[in-house]
């Protein structure tokens, strides 16, 4: 009997706006420069991850125009803050805390809730279906969400029956910063409440051919090293590519100004790191 072939996965973190940029632009050198990032069995996106995981598996020559959608993006959270919506000290909380058990999870998420009123199907996909490609949602595109409601987390592919942008929405409904939306019958805020990778979710929507996992984090976080250790547990080659700083704080992440910075910084990245990983990819 043949073996069956193994599996490789992408996993794309959260980063806010500027994480887009950052993503977009690493993935555009790392593909133009032959590696079939591309072509992973699967894509696991989280908030930031999930809108440069959609323009990757939907229409990869496409990410060079990310940074300046992000641009317009950054922009709406600019206005917000400037009009006293939302709550960025919550923000900076989730994000201060990296990882969160479900308890933890749902504790936030309600706060979410409190901070800014859930949206409905509709208006979260007007919240980005303008910003993602046209098309079916690819089989391989996982968005990572978390049920405000009890804490745990969920991989939406396109067998849920959801819209894209729809689940998008629920991917980088931040706390504090975005409005949670109301999907299926629950309550969703952002996949990073519980992670900013979520890289250990590859175990449950992966084949069991345990294979290579690449995952880009635009925003280190703490639990990247635990998720790391439970994929080699399981057998998976994992290889971590982190950002430089080139932000100063939370609020960089969101603000116009640092989306350029952000561009320039994951081209330079791709440059220092595509001998190491296209060895480590063909190995």
């Amino acid at each position: 009997m043949t073996a069956p072939r193994s599996m490789t996965a992408l996993v794309l973190g959260g980063g806010g706006p500027a994480g887009v940029a950052w993503t977009s632009a690493l993935l555009h050198e790392l593909v133009s420069g032959g590696l079939p990032a591309a072509e992973s069995d699967v894509v696991l996106g989280t908030s930031a991850g999930s809108v440069a995981g959609a323009w990757l598996t939907m229409r990869p020559g496409g990410l060079p125009t990310l940074p300046q959608r992000m641009l317009d993006r950054a922009g709406w959270h600019a206005r917000n803050t400037e009009s006293g919506y939302g709550d960025r000290d919550l923000l900076r909380r989730v994000v201060a805390g990296s990882t969160h058990d479900a308890e933890s999870a749902r504790g936030i998420g309600q706060a979410a809730i409190a901070a800014i009123p859930p949206i409905s199907v509709d208006q979260a996909e007007g919240l980005w279906r303008a910003t993602l490609p046209e098309g079916p949602w690819p089989d391989r595109l996982r968005v990572t969400s978390v049920n405000a409601g009890t804490g745990a987390a969920k991989a939406w592919s396109a067998a849920d029956g959801v819209p894209l942008a729809a689940a998008v929405a629920c991917s980088t409904a931040a706390p504090g910063a975005a409005p949670p939306v109301t999907l299926a019958d629950s309550v969703w805020v952002d996949g990073a409440v519980r992670s900013g990778t979520n890289a250990d979710l590859v175990r449950d929507v992966g084949s069991a051919a345990r294979g290579r996992v690449l995952v880009l984090a635009p925003l280190p976080n703490d639990g990247l090293a635990r998720e790391e250790a439970v994929l080699v547990e399981h057998g998976y080659r994992v290889t971590v590519i982190t950002a430089e700083p080139f932000y100063e704080t939370i609020a960089d992440l969101m603000n116009p100004r640092f989306v350029k910075v952000a561009e320039a910084a994951g081209a330079q990245r791709a440059r220092a790191v595509a001998a190491e990983l296209a060895v480590w990819w063909n190995a």
